[in-house]
């Protein structure tokens, strides 16, 4: 009676202890919200229902006469084999999750707990029958559980104490052990109720239920000890995690500005001690705003991963390759024998850099501006080396991009120069500084003016009258193109509603469509509300877009230009000799004129092969149905030789230089004049 009160005390602790240690689980998973921490919960949870189930059947078998078959010892032991089971289950995914940190799958984990359930259950039903003899029952139920327990702990203590080494700590240590001490009780058990089964042994020796008690606190110590541990280790990560997204491109995973900096810094400084150079590059893709404009920004940030990662393979182990911000790429050359050692690093890069990217089962051409900067001859501290490079680096664009420029001092007064006309050219739009003047298109056959184009000047209000070509590229670059492009496009149509009024003509305006305006988004929808807030007819207006901006998306072009004929607006391809067209896509633009460059035309009466390709392109035109504006025409034998080749329509300083409004007007006015005079009728 003694004994039998003992054990029932053991098992009584047992259940005390783990309904503690669920209790307290409960609260870190709450707070730590660790998978493992509900796993470990649900099974001292088991574990507690497994003691309690144990507890309720043996007081029944000691205070009743009911049979091992009558349900009030049946029940409890079935629902305390399941749960023991369960236990097995709910532990190891717990060691699972610790040590993998990550998730069990939901499918598999549900089908192993429904499987073990199913398990525990059938063991305690194998043997229920009067005539089953009980040690056979013991045998299937209290022996199997134990040894299964035995190997399933014995297996998380070898997965704890291999996953030791590579934590800090001594969690995973005791946790370990308390499983392997926890193993080798179980098989104590398994050994001891085989004996019982036979007869060998009377009952379960008092000593094993104190062992089991220390041994599953020793468990609920080592489980906290791993809690604290793996919280401590997760505070680092994140802490390791925010420093390196604090000094490290989040697309890229280079190094960024700061960081660049700080290793520049460091560079210097031995670079001093040791009397050597190094040197700087900063890189800057060309066109990539247009790739990010046409096909969006997945494929703009897939393009920089890869070039990014091309860029870090064609420098040495030691350089450092960082993204400065958008497109731009920076390089240290730690240590560097002379400038022509640089400038082949640069070269290796362009080169590098021109195999197509293949993005999206789409082959993408990228070309990238490096400048150089070296130490000690182009800088003594970080930001004079960096703003050097980009000195040089904008010196490459405007040399023809796809190269490389090493600095030189005149590259200072061209940054301070192209800050100063950004600056004022911000300005100039909101004090309207900006004006369009108008050249005269025209009929080269009857000499009479049937367009013009519309030409963007800058009054500047300390330099005077500013041609396009002193700072379109700038405002090109700087985005201020778009908002410049739009209000061209408004004074334009309300300046065809004007002449439409005071001179009652049907003249066309050519508006010129930059690259960058050409890719936006509500291009259409500005168009169409230019002309609606004019009043003028779609036909009055003539967009022109240049050949290269055309064929840079072709497919996308061509849907373009299709909602803008759908207007009724009047298309021009400008430039046209100058780029890469495919016969092929320029049959299917819907075009209406092709404009000759003025490149062609200079030579036209001195040069044969120039007039041979001008004869060819007025010819192809014309089979396409198009008509054929050339451009840059100042001489009368130019003029000859385009009449005879039937060219449509001519512009240039044989006719008219670009005007303001009302000088157009005034011209307009005087050919009439002129006309009616000769009997010759309107212009």
């Amino acid at each position: 009676m003694q004994a039998d009160f003992a054990v029932g005390l053991s098992y009584t602790a047992q259940l005390i202890t783990a309904s503690v240690m669920a209790f307290l689980l409960f609260g870190f998973y709450r707070q730590y919200r660790k998978d493992y921490l509900s796993h470990w919960t649900l099974s001292w949870v088991a574990l507690a229902i497994y003691q309690y189930g144990i507890i309720a059947a043996h007081e029944a078998a000691l205070h009743t006469n009911f049979a091992a078959h009558h349900p009030a010892r049946l029940f409890p032991t079935i629902i305390a084999s399941a749960a023991g089971y369960l236990h097995i289950g709910w532990t190891l995914f717990g060691v699972y999750e610790l040590l993998r940190r990550r998730p069990v799958r939901l499918r598999e984990s549900k089908l192993a707990l429904y499987a073990l359930a199913g398990f525990g259950v059938l063991a305690v039903l194998l043997f229920v029958w009067p005539s089953a003899p009980a040690g056979a029952r013991h045998l299937s139920r209290t022996v199997a559980f134990a040894i299964v327990q035995a190997l399933a702990f014995g297996g998380a203590a070898v997965a704890l104490w291999r996953a030791r080494r590579r934590r800090e700590g001594v969690g995973l240590v005791v946790l370990s052990v308390a499983y392997f001490a926890h193993g080798i009780v179980r098989l104590e058990q398994a050994f001891t109720g085989a004996m019982i089964s036979t007869t060998v042994l009377q009952t379960v020796p008092l000593y094993l239920g104190y062992i089991g008690l220390l041994v599953q606190s020793l468990i609920g110590l080592g489980m906290i000890a791993c809690l604290l541990e793996d919280a401590r280790e997760a505070a680092e990560l994140a802490v390791d995690e925010i420093e390196h997204l604090a000094y490290h491109d989040a697309l890229t995973g280079l190094p960024n500005r700061p960081l660049f900096m700080d290793r520049l810094i460091v560079a210097l400084a031995q670079a001093t001690r040791g009397n050597q150079k190094l040197a700087v590059l900063f890189l800057d893709l060309d066109r990539f705003k247009e790739i990010n404009d046409s096909l969006g920004h997945t494929v703009g940030d897939t393009l920089l991963k890869a070039v990014a990662e091309r860029i870090r393979r064609s420098v040495r182990e030691g350089d450092t390759v960082a993204r400065f911000g958008g497109d731009e790429f920076t390089l240290l050359i730690p240590k560097i024998d002379n400038i022509e050692d640089a400038a082949k690093i640069a070269q290796k890069i362009i080169e590098a850099l021109k195999v197509p990217f293949l993005i999206q089962a789409q082959e993408m051409f990228v070309t990238t501006s490096i400048g150089v900067s070296l130490y000690p001859s182009d800088g003594l501290d970080p930001e004079t080396l960096v703003r050097n490079a980009d000195a040089a680096m904008y010196r490459a664009k405007d040399q023809g991009r796809d190269n490389y420029q090493l600095y030189a001092p005149a590259m200072n007064a061209q940054a301070v120069e192209r800050l100063y006309l950004e600056s004022t050219l911000r300005k100039a739009i909101s004090q309207k500084d900006l004006i369009v003047y108008y050249q005269p298109l025209v009929d080269a056959r009857t000499e009479a003016v049937v367009g013009a184009e519309a030409l963007l000047r800058w009054k500047h209000r300390e330099r005077g009258l500013l041609s396009p070509g002193a700072f379109i590229s700038l405002a090109e670059a700087s985005g201020l193109i778009v908002p410049i492009g739009d209000w061209v496009m408004r004074e334009a149509c309300a300046q065809i509603r004007e002449w439409q009024k005071t001179l009652d003509i049907n003249i066309t305006v050519a508006v010129n469509l930059s690259a960058r305006q050409f890719q936006q988004p509500d291009l259409v929808e500005q168009i169409r509300s230019a002309i609606v807030d004019s009043g003028i007819e779609p036909s009055s207006l003539d967009v022109e877009i240049t050949e290269s901006s055309a064929m840079q998306n072709a497919d996308v072009t061509i849907y373009t230009l299709r909602e803008l004929k759908a207007l009724g607006v009047r298309i021009s391809m400008d430039d046209f000799g100058t780029g890469y067209s495919s016969l092929n896509y320029l049959k299917q633009f819907p075009i209406d004129t092709l404009k000759l460059d003025q490149t062609f035309v200079r030579d036209v009466d001195s040069d044969p092969r120039n007039a041979a390709i001008v004869n060819a392109m007025i010819q192809m035109a014309h089979s396409l149905d198009l008509k054929v504006v050339a451009e840059g025409v100042e001489r009368q034998a130019q003029l000859d030789f385009l009449r005879r080749q039937e060219c449509d329509v001519i512009q240039g300083y044989l006719y008219a230089k670009p005007m303001p409004p009302e000088e157009f007007e005034r011209f307009i006015r005087e050919r009439r004049s002129r006309a009616q005079g000769s009997g010759l009728g309107a212009p």
